[in-house]
This record gives structure tokens, C-alpha cells and sequence, in this order.
């Protein structure tokens, strides 16, 4: 999903208009029978031996595909800068009929000459009732926090870009994508007891490819790196989130063990990756990451390398151009990602009309990265029906019907999922 409303709705229009979305075609309810990921996630993989058992894992394989999915997709990953609450300010005490309360944050991240070297604006909504800490869904949006809490002033709208916000422009835009795209349901995640945490990356990495979103990675990019594997806006993304987490447990109301990160689309891919270079990170929800996220990259279905990189040059490492029209030659594919965030719980969403995002290929994924989970401890991932996820294993998939968007059923099975998950603690 782009920044702008405008450009949004304009292009969707001319590809969705009319009877042109009814003529899109349902992805299959299942895989081909023969199609796996490959390479086998234990398998020997460049000079590592087969994987015997969880620790082989994380201490000698975990760090080697870092390494690979940095060199040859996502590029660097940046110093870690601490990240300071420049200031909180509270929004509203009383809001959504009394169950909860709105604060905008001002986050910096690491100093320069005195001053923060980046800043983002997280706004958070949580819970009036909560007993005890409280569980979070850390979410990355795509209009800024101002589009997200319309009807309150005082939130900051992002200084990089964001999204218009008059009626037309949210009326086309969550026509098109859902009446979930730019405001989650604040009343049921509330009564369900769990807080929101919202920020938007483009005030750290523009999501353009213009100089200064180039000039934002190329200061994020450690000192030495090679140029095509400078860092890319997916990683900075990703870098973002556990910035984000660390501001979030400073303060003792929330509870660390139990936060999930949450992204739709480009934003699912950072939130995969976050997880996958931050072992700290509890639990992801990806709804639709398509390529470079839960997607294959080898299987050739959906959105190819060549047409990501082209479109989203700022997105990737350079390198991963390398693999446009030879997405065989792929070293690693994102079953592996998916297994770096082992044994942390991992809900994938898809939707059956979505074929650009390869709703199968992510089902793939999940089933290749489904030994390293079985090392871990964890059962083994079943999963027959697509349309009916297993809530109660940490890897968990649901295919709906619709398109490319984020709708209140969408929010359900995430909900659900996470009450599963934490045993249902935060109500």
C-alpha cells in the first residue's frame, strides 16, 4: 500500500473499477500436492550441517541466515540506537464511551550534536479497565496516527508524507481496502482488554524513492557496508518496530512478554523481519506480506522479484535486483525467515482474490518452517483447511475471501488468535 490516499484510490480504481475486481480470479484453496519450500529448513546450508536440535538452531544456523537474508534481500542491519521518550502527552482521558484513553509519545532515536538522530510519534490507545500490565498490538500504518484517530486533536500528523484525511478521500480508500485500512477497531480491542500502539515508519524512511528517503537509509546503513547491500526500507521498517518495543517497556503498564507486532502488506513483511533479526520481539501478525514477506520467493506466483525491485527500488538491498528473472538462484527463501522467529507464535493472512500477494505460497512457507517450530517444542503444524486456523499453534494461517485489505474479520481472527495464544489473559 502506497502513502497517499490519492494515489491509492487512483490506481485501484483503474485496476479494480467497475466489474473489472469480480473478473479477478480466487487463488486455489489448496497448493499443488508437489510444491514445497525449498531448501529444507534443517537441511546443510552453506558450510552448516544438517540442524539436530534447537540450540545447532539459534546459535549456529539462526545467525548464518541472518546474514544471508541481509547480504541478499534486506540489506544491513542498522546500530541499534536507543530509543528515548522525548515527551507523552495525553490525548484524552475518557474516550470510546469510557473504555479507554488516548497518548501521543514522542519517541528519539540516538543523538546527534545534542538532538535526536531520527524522531517518529507513537499514539496509543489502552484500556480503562486493564488489570496488571497490559498486552499490546504494535502496529506500523500506512496514513500517519492522525488519519488512524481522526476524531481526536491534538495528534501529530507525520512530517514524511501520510495520508489525506478529508471524507472522500477515507470514503475511496477503505472502499477499496477495507473498513479496517486506516483505523483498527479500537471499542473491541479495548473491551477484549488489549491496548494498540500505533506509529507511522515513513517518518523515519519515507515509503517513496526520492533523495531523502535514500539519504535516510544510506544513515541507517552501518559504516563499511557494501553498496548493494545497503540497507533497505523493509529492514529500516523492521529496525523501527523493536525501537518501538523498547520505548513501550520502559514504562511498567505494559507487559513485554505479551506484545504482537501487526502489518498489512509492505508493513507485514517489516513486522516478519522484525521478528526475524529481534529475538526479543513476543509474537507477529502479517496479513498479507506477499513477496519479500511470508510469500515464496521461488515458487514465481503472484508479484516476481523484478517487479517489487522496480516499483520499490528503496524497499530491498540492491542485491535482491540481482534476482529478478532468476528467482531459482534464490540461496534462502522465507520459510527460513519464518523459522528465525521460532518458537514465538506467527498468525499469517491471506485473502483468496489477493493472487499478486500469493496467498498459497505464504501457506508454503508456514509448512516449511514448521520443523524448525517441531524442534522447538512446539506441535506440529496440520493445518488442512486454510479458511480455519489453528488458534491454539504458534503458527496459525487463514485464507478469507476478498481482496487486498484489511477488514473487521480480519481483526477477529487476529483477536482470537491472540487470546489463544496468551490464554485469553488480557480480558
Amino acid at each position: 500500500m502506497h502513502s497517499s490516499h490519492s494515489a491509492l484510490a487512483g490506481a485501484a480504481l483503474l485496476t479494480l473499477g467497475g466489474c473489472a475486481a469480480a473478473g479477478l480470479p480466487n487463488a486455489p484453496l489448496h497448493p499443488k500436492a508437489e510444491a514445497q519450500a525449498a531448501p529444507a529448513a534443517l537441511a546443510p546450508f552453506a558450510g552448516d550441517g544438517p540442524v539436530t536440535d534447537f540450540e545447532h538452531w539459534q546459535q549456529r544456523r539462526a545467525p548464518l541466515l541472518r546474514q544471508t537474508f541481509a547480504q541478499g534481500i534486506y540489506g544491513a542491519y542498522p546500530a541499534p540506537l536507543p530509543a528515548h521518550v522525548l515527551g507523552r502527552e495525553i490525548i484524552a482521558a475518557h474516550a470510546f464511551g469510557g473504555l479507554g484513553s488516548v497518548e501521543q509519545w514522542e519517541i528519539g532515536l540516538g543523538e546527534d550534536r545534542g538532538a535526536p538522530r531520527f524522531r517518529f510519534h507513537l499514539a496509543l490507545v489502552l484500556p480503562s479497565a486493564a488489570k496488571g500490565p497490559v498486552p499490546l498490538v504494535l502496529m506500523q500504518n500506512f496514513c500517519g496516527n492522525a488519519a488512524a484517530l481522526r476524531k481526536f486533536k491534538g495528534i501529530s500528523a507525520p512530517a514524511n508524507g501520510g495520508c489525506e484525511t478529508g471524507w472522500f478521500s477515507r470514503l475511496m480508500v477503505t472502499s477499496i481496502f477495507g473498513s479496517r485500512i486506516q483505523e483498527p477497531p479500537f471499542h473491541q480491542a479495548l473491551r477484549r482488554g488489549y491496548g494498540i500502539a500505533a506509529f507511522y515508519a515513513g517518518e523515519i524512511v519515507p515509503d517513496a524513492p526520492g533523495p531523502s528517503t535514500f539519504a535516510a537509509l544510506e544513515a541507517l546503513t552501518p559504516a563499511g557496508t557494501a553498496p548493494d547491500q545497503r540497507t533497505g526500507a523493509i529492514l529500516a521498517w523492521a529496525w523501527a518496530y523493536s525501537r518501538a518495543y523498547e520505548a513501550l517497556i520502559s514504562d511498567s503498564r505494559f507487559d513485554g512478554s505479551r506484545v504482537a507486532l501487526w502489518g498489512h502488506s509492505r508493513n507485514g513483511k517489516a513486522a516478519l523481519a522484525a521478528a526475524a533479526f529481534d529475538r526479543r520481539l513476543p509474537a507477529v501478525i502479517a496479513l498479507q506480506p506477499g513477496t519479500g514477506g511470508a510469500s515464496l520467493g521461488r515458487d514465481d506466483v503472484g508479484e516476481s522479484i523484478e517487479e517489487i525491485t522496480k516499483a520499490y527500488p528503496h524497499w530491498f538491498a540492491p542485491a535482491y535486483r540481482a534476482y529478478a528473472g532468476h528467482h531459482e538462484d534464490l540461496p534462502m527463501d522465507q520459510h527460513q525467515l519464518i523459522g528465525l522467529i521460532a518458537p514465538r507464535p506467527v498468525l499469517i493472512g491471506g485473502a483468496r482474490r489477493d493472487v499478486w500477494s500469493d496467498p498459497n505460497g505464504a501457506l508454503l512457507a508456514l509448512r516449511g518452517a514448521d520443523p524448525v517450530y517441531q524442534l522447538s517444542g512446539a506441535p506440529p503444524f496440520q493445518q488442512v483447511d486454510p479458511r480455519q486456523p489453528e488458534m491454539d499453534k504458534p503458527l496459525a494461517y487463514y485464507m478469507r475471501p476478498g481482496l487486498h485489505g484489511v477488514h473487521q474479520s480480519d481483526w477477529d481472527r487476529v483477536l482470537d488468535f491472540l487470546d489463544t495464544q496468551w490464554g485469553a489473559k488480557a480480558r
